[in-house]
């Protein structure tokens, strides 16, 4: 197998109601589109690969990875994706890699000195979220990804980051942007979709010789229900992950 710094890769993310898909060959994105999932006039899931692929001058047969967005976000979205790129890893023989939609939307924004926090609007009055800092330069997560009422999101903000700005971004804006910067003022929150090209140099990274964690038959969507959490301390920044918890549904 090549390794990812030097393969070919397909990413496609559709977890919101923006739907990406990014050719990438290592750390270079070749290409990169975006449609709306939801409308009926707009391009198909599949019609957008065609192009993508005819635009790059390659066949599918070409690709040498496949990255597929996990969730949280849309369940049928996800799926979707997920049964496509599933079937041309298994007629292709290719590894498949699942990756967390609120990672890729962090990567576009994590910045020194500060919180970042990605977003997805879950419906149903809920959000799914994540909080992340940036280390020598990278995108680490220091929590599990979390599925929270707005009120109960700004209220952890308060407790876990008392004293930092945090920067808030994805697809929970503007539904409730006003909501959470009247709990925490801290709160600076800007709209941004997943990307899939984020999602692709996300795998680079982390992934350049390895295969995926998950056999193909078990990569399924991240479903995340919403749990009452005890009350938070103060976020320690010289103990990665204090916060996060073992299981995923």
């Amino acid at each position: 197998m090549k390794k990812a710094s030097e393969s070919l890769i397909l990413a496609i993310d559709t977890a919101t109601p923006t739907q990406s898909l990014a050719i990438l060959r290592g750390s270079r994105v070749l290409f990169e589109a975006l449609a709306n999932r939801e409308s009926k006039e707009g391009p198909g899931l599949l019609s957008l690969v065609d192009a993508a692929l005819s635009q790059c001058e390659l066949r599918i047969g070409d690709i040498d990875r496949f990255v597929v967005s996990r969730g949280p976000g849309a369940f049928t979205g996800v799926r979707v994706s997920m049964a496509m790129l599933k079937s041309f890893a298994l007629t292709l023989d290719r590894p498949l890699y699942g990756l967390s939609s609120l990672d890729a939307i962090a990567r576009t924004a994590v910045a020194p000195f500060c919180v970042t926090a990605a977003c997805i609007d879950a419906r149903r009055g809920e959000i799914y979220a994540s909080f992340y800092r940036e280390v020598d330069g990278r995108c680490e997560r220091i929590t599990d990804e979390l599925l929270l009422r707005p009120e109960a999101f700004g209220e952890l903000t308060l407790k876990m980051f008392p004293d930092m700005p945090i920067f808030c971004i994805g697809t929970a804006f503007p539904h409730y942007g006003d909501c959470l910067t009247k709990i925490n003022p801290r709160l600076c929150c800007r709209y941004a979709a997943p990307s899939a090209a984020s999602l692709g140099l996300n795998m680079v990274e982390a992934y350049e010789d390895k295969l995926p964690d998950q056999s193909l038959e078990s990569l399924e969507p991240r479903y995340i229900r919403i749990e009452d959490f005890a009350t938070p301390q103060p976020f320690d920044f010289s103990t990665p992950g204090q916060f996060r918890k073992s299981s995923e549904r």
